[in-house]
This record gives C-alpha cells, structure tokens and sequence, in this order.
C-alpha cells in the first residue's frame, strides 16, 4: 500500500518511463501485497495465480490512466480489479479518492471508502479519508462514530479522544461529552488538554462555577494558565477578576500578548486612561504582539478619534515605529500628529512613507501632502505630487484641481485651464466643486487677457453656485478694472458682502468701493474703502485705491499721505509714484 501512494505522486515522470518501472514496481511488489492478503492454497508455493496475475495487471493500468489523469479509465479498470479479487481493499480506497478529490462525488466516494473499511477494517488510513469526506459534509455524527472507531483501534491515542471531545462539544452533547471525558481520564489519566475541553464545556452551559474551578485547577498544574483562567472571568463579564488573573500571569509571562492587549481592551471598557496609556505602550513596545494586531488597535484609536485622549500617544507610536519602521499605518498616524503641530518636514518624511498602506487609501495621503506644500508655497512639489496622484486615480477631480492650482502659481495658464476642463468630466453630483474650477478657469483667462471667455466661465461658476463669494468679488473687480457692466458689478458685489457680513473680507469691501468709486458715487465709495482699511491697514492696495477716493474727493493732502503711504509698503509700483510726482 505505501508504494501505491508513493507512484500517486509521480505524474511528472516522462511516459516512456512510466511504463518501465511501473511493470517493474507492480510485477514485484503489487504481487507480493495481493499475496499477503490472501489466503492461497497450502499446496500451492505461493505463486501467482492467473486470476491475481489479471489483478495486477488491471491494477496496473488503473494506475497508468491515473497518473496520466485518464481518471475515468483508471475508475474503469479498479472497477475490474474489484470484480477479479473482491475482498482487497485496495481498489476501493483508489475510487474513493478519485470520487472524491477529482470528481467531487462525496456519495461514490462514501461508499467506496466504506468498503475498503469493511473488508479491512483495522486499517487506520481508510478512516482518515472517510474524516475527510464527512469534514466536506459537515457530518459531525458521523465524523463522532468514525473517531470511536479509531478509539476502537487504538485506545491509547489521545488525539483520537481529544477530537471526539470537540465534535460533542460542537454538537452540544454537553453530558455525554463530560461522561466521555471521565471514562478517557480513567484510561489515560487527567491532562491539561482533558481540563481544557471541561472548561469549554462548562462555559458553553454557561455554569460560572464549575468553569472558574476548572479554571483555577489548570493555574495549579501551571501558572501559564492564568490565561484560561483570565478568559473565563471575562466571558462572565468579571473584569476585576480578570485584571487579576492577567497582572498573575504577567508575572510569569512579562510580554505575553493576550494578556498585554486584553488589560489595554479591559481598560479601555472602564475608561481608565492612565492604564490604557501604558498597556498602549506595552503594544506598541511588544515584539510578541502580532502587527496586524497592534495596526487593528491603532486604526481603531484613529478612526474614533481616540487617540486624543492619551497624554504620550506621540512617544507610543514612535515606539511602535522603532520596531516597525516602514509600517505605512503608523508612518501615516505619525504624519498627521506632526502635521498638527506644524512640523512640517517630519510630516512629509512620514507621508511619504505611509503611501501604499492598504488600511488608508492613498489618496487621502495626496491631500495631506498636497495641504503642506501648498502652506509652503510650493508649486513644483504640488504639480509633481498631483501628477503622480493622478497616475494612481485618474478619475478623483480634485487632484486636477491642485494641478490646475499649480500651473496658475507658475504662470501656466493655459496648462491650468486644460488639468480643469479635464478634470471636470469627472466631477459627479457636486456643484459646488464644479463652480470651484470654472472659477480658477475664469481666473486663468484673465491673466491670458481673454475676457470673454473669463465672463463666460464666471458666468458658469455663478450658475453652479449663486454663493460662490470669491467668484462674486473676482468677476465683479475685473468688470470694474475695465469699467465694463459696472451696475451688474455693483449687484455680485453687494450680494457678496451681504453673503459675508458676519465675517467681513476687506478686499471684497475695497472691491465694492472702487467698483463705486468707477460710478462716481465717491461718498459712499470712502465709507467702504475706510471700513476695508479697518480690517486690514496696511494693505498698499487698499491705500491706494484710499488715495484715489480722497483725491476725486478734492482732499489732496489726504491723499498724497495715503498714497505716500502705499508707496512705502509696495516702492515698485511705478503707477503710485507717478501719482505722488505729478501732485508735488
């Protein structure tokens, strides 16, 4: 039998020599294997019959077609061979496993397997692949009557007694399981494992009392179970007990996981910060505690925003880096924190590293790159990382947004305009971002000095969003600036103040006062300009338009102090100069 096996693994040897050895091999010892389990006539000198010598040669085949997957063949001639000798077992074992592992037949396969039992019976292989084809039926019962079977055969296996504990278990036999435990202690002795299967038994019943006795008779036979012992407490929801328990087994066990990650979760339930921050700490410093682990826990402190509330969070994923250095999960949890505190460059290292996470999607690193060079003013490294972004989600519109953003920064107007109109397509049911690019877009083409098309696209922006305010304030500055639909200038810009009265924008105000100040209503044209400079004074922009209002207000002197003023916060603007020299 164990080169019959040995030959089912041999698929790969060239055909030509398939045959030559495979003649050899069962001529020889296939022969000698039929012999041994038959009861051939005294006066016969044990040789092989025709009847045998057919046998093999059928088994032979069976065989060949097998390993050549020719698995219909090969059933075909075990059927013969069952036929030619009909109580060895041989041939029925090789069709269960052909109906089972490559036609799938859990029925065929069943009663095959069967019939190899029962013409050998003692043979503990065919059991094992009876096991098997009840595991795929998830037939427990049966798998139970197959085990006391194996029990039968070999009493002093404990496995075989451990599994038939398990399945009764399982199917919640709970006394008969508790009997069978008795009876197996009687014969082989108590056992931690034999105490183990007591304690599920008494937890699954729910029975607090006799679960805790198990529990500490384990701890006796050895401190380690502390463990079990912990695990039974917290299953009855006894979590002083449990604290106990673990901080016992701690002392025998210093970095043992479950117990290190249950205080934290214990802790965690009573809301216990102080003890939560050092078995945090543990976590982080544990080279026991599995990483996905520790990324479930910190993700979760994350997620809910937890980690706020630990004094010494930085110092305990910085721990955790040191054993995990390229852990994208903490390299990123480590990015937001420098983030927050302006730490800009350590940030970016951390980002940088955090990409490819797989927990959080890349994208959102972008943003936060993307977020700090643009607080550093740092055009090129936005276009390269939104080009890069890009690459990787190519239908996400904001990454065109910040490319846009970066080519309008560089001059690249045109650029600009094209990373927005391609962009767009790929806006879904958000109006306000599509307001938001045609706003950039009009921007662009003012700069390119195509007004038209500046109108046309702040005419787009409005219409997505009637409160889009920097749109309002730009479209109706430019219109000024070339002192075109002043009165439709004047209405964007009053609805734009009115939108932002409670936190009011002194440009949007100075917008309103120059756009009064081309109608000619110079009165009310200062009150704005005055309240724009309140906010904001000294803004050489604001004090120059100052300048001009006093100036058609015939106060010559006040102005030629605020454009003087201007002057000397801006002393390139050659348009301030010339003012201050024609009026000397």
């Amino acid at each position: 039998m164990a080169t019959i096996r040995i030959l089912n693994n041999m698929i790969k040897i060239k055909k030509t020599l398939i045959v030559f050895f495979l003649n050899l091999f069962f001529l020889n010892l296939l022969s000698a294997q039929i012999l041994s389990s038959k009861e051939l006539n005294e006066t016969k000198e044990r040789q092989v019959s025709e009847n045998e010598q057919k046998f093999i040669d059928a088994y032979f085949k069976a065989e060949k077609h097998s390993l050549l997957e020719e698995y219909s063949e090969a059933l075909d001639a075990y059927e013969k061979c069952t036929h030619l000798i009909p109580d060895e077992p041989s041939p029925y074992y090789q069709m269960a496993k052909l109906y089972f592992y490559v036609f799938h037949n859990t029925d065929n396969a069943e009663y095959h397997i069967k019939e190899a039992i029962s013409l050998s019976p003692e043979n503990e292989w065919y059991h094992y692949e009876l096991l098997s084809i009840y595991a795929i039926q998830n037939n427990l019962k049966e798998q139970l009557n197959t085990y006391y079977n194996l029990i039968n055969l070999d009493p002093e296996n404990k496995f075989y007694s451990l599994e038939a504990i398990k399945i009764l278990i399982e199917l919640k036999e709970y006394k008969q399981a508790i009997r069978f435990i008795k009876k197996t202690e009687k014969k082989t002795g108590i056992s931690n494992e034999l105490l183990l299967a007591l304690k599920d038994i008494y937890l699954a019943q729910d029975n607090f009392r006799e679960a805790e006795r198990i529990g500490k008779k384990l701890t006796e036979r050895s401190p380690i179970f502390f463990k079990n012992l912990a695990e039974i407490y917290m299953h009855f929801n006894d979590y002083e007990k449990a604290i106990m328990a673990y901080h016992k087994l701690l002392k025998v066990d210093t970095d043992n996981p479950n117990a290190i990650v249950a205080l934290y979760k214990i802790y965690s339930n009573k809301n216990d910060i102080k003890n939560q921050e050092l078995f945090l700490l543990n976590i982080a410093e544990s080279r026991e505690i599995n990483l996905e682990i520790k990324k479930d826990i910190f993700y979760n402190l994350v997620l809910n925003n937890k980690y706020k509330d630990y004094s010494i969070f930085k110092k305990i994923i910085q721990q955790a880096i040191t054993l995990h250095e390229t852990e994208p999960l903490f390299n990123l949890i480590l990015g937001d924190i420098y983030t927050k505190e302006e730490n800009y460059p350590s940030a970016i290292e951390h980002y940088h590293l955090s990409l490819n996470s797989g927990v959080i999607k890349d994208d959102y690193i972008y943003l936060k790159l993307i977020e700090i060079y643009w607080k550093q003013g740092d055009s090129n490294a936005i276009l390269e990382l939104a080009i890069e972004a890009i690459e990787k989600f190519p239908f996400t519109p904001t990454f065109y947004y910040y490319k846009a953003l970066a080519f309008f920064e560089k001059g690249e107007h045109q650029l600009c305009i094209d990373a927005l109109l391609k962009g767009k397509d790929f806006i879904i049911d958000n109006n306000l971002l599509v307001s938001d690019f045609y706003a950039i877009i009009g921007n662009s083409y003012h700069e390119l000095n195509m007004h038209t098309s500046s109108d046309n696209a702040y005419d787009l922006a409005i219409q997505y969003n009637p409160e889009n305010t920097h749109v309002l304030n730009n479209y109706s500055y430019y219109l000024s600036l070339r002192s075109e639909k002043l009165t439709f200038a004047k209405t964007m810009i009053i609805k734009c103040l009115e939108l932002t009265k409670k936190k009011p924008n002194s440009s949007f105000l100075d917008t309103y006062a120059w756009i009064l100040y081309k109608l000619g209503e110079y009165e009310q044209a200062k009150v704005e300009i005055e309240k724009a400079i309140a906010i904001q004074a000294n803004n050489p922009v604001l004090l120059d338009h100052y300048g001009d209002i006093l100036y058609k207000l015939g106060f010559l002197t006040d102005a030629k102090s605020e454009w003087k003023k201007a002057y000397e916060l801006d002393t390139e603007n050659t348009e301030i100069k010339k003012k201050l020299m024609i009026n000397e």
